[in-house]
């Protein structure tokens, strides 16, 4: 039953720039093979990071994840045992990173593939998380509705390992490597701001320096003024969004991509 986190997705009207911004600032390398009028895919030795055009009808920023299984028969007749209704869906077969989309029980999307198989491509096929490097993806945060019960059916289904955690109403899961973390979605959260829908927060970065990071930043908006991220914490609506990413205890430096993304950086 053993699974592991091995995508997750951005939507930007920017991709390409913002796959850019990532191998230039977090050191994330290209697919050997890839796929630019689609998508910009790079990865981190473990974790590929997908920027996808933003679709009509579709909100950017964070999109999905997906999940790596051993067997996607038994994975399926798990989730229909944790809950008939959210069997999940099979993928058109030019994806080369998921065989199934699911969801969970508060309606988020994951992507679900087979390690192994033989039609993963990019950097889902490539990366096996033995290269050392310095700088990579920590975590994946979740804001929902019904954490508890959704922490249940990634431990459950997934087998993904419940960490002891901070009294901070925030479930904590992993892979062994990368961490899910599932906060409680609340609409008192969203004080002073315009609140958010439920679904993925930000991600995280485990890097050897932030103050290497915030030196690089300052580097490539010099080389390159399209590599800036947006405005973080302006106004009195920005403090707030601001204040409320500094609740994660992973990390203590905070920035976006290219897109608006969140991310959260740590040591």
């Amino acid at each position: 039953m053993a699974a592991r986190v091995n995508h997750v997705a951005i939507a930007s009207d920017q991709y390409a720039m913002n796959g850019r911004f990532y191998q230039a600032l977090f050191g994330m390398t290209p697919s050997s093979k890839p796929r630019p009028a689609r998508s910009v895919v790079v990865g981190d030795g473990y974790l590929g990071l997908n920027s996808i055009p933003r679709r009509e009808g579709r909100y950017s920023g964070l999109d999905h994840f997906g999940i790596e299984v051993d067997d996607l028969e038994d994975t399926i007749a798990r989730i229909v045992k944790f809950d008939p209704t959210l069997s999940a869906l099979k993928r058109p077969p030019i994806r080369p990173y998921a065989a199934y989309s699911g969801i969970d029980p508060d309606t988020n999307i994951y992507d679900l593939s087979q390690r192994n198989i033989g039609f993963q491509k990019d950097v889902y096929a490539e990366n096996d998380g033995s290269e050392a490097r310095a700088r990579t993806v920590s975590h994946i945060a979740l804001r929902t509705r019904h954490a508890e019960r959704c922490a249940e059916f990634y431990t459950t289904v997934f087998g993904l390992t419940l960490l002891d955690r901070p009294k901070d109403g925030n479930f904590y899961l992993s892979d062994g490597r990368m961490i899910l973390m599932i906060i409680p979605w609340k609409i008192a959260d969203y004080y002073a701001q315009d609140p958010a829908r439920a679904g993925l927060d930000h991600i995280g970065f485990k890097v050897e320096s932030v103050e290497q990071v915030k030196k690089d930043m300052e580097f490539l908006i010099g080389e390159n003024p399209h590599m800036h991220g947006r405005p973080l914490g302006y106004g009195s609506e920005g403090e707030a969004r601001l204040n409320l990413l500094k609740k994660c205890p992973l990390g203590c430096f905070h920035l976006t991509d290219i897109e608006g993304t969140h991310i959260d950086v740590g040591e």
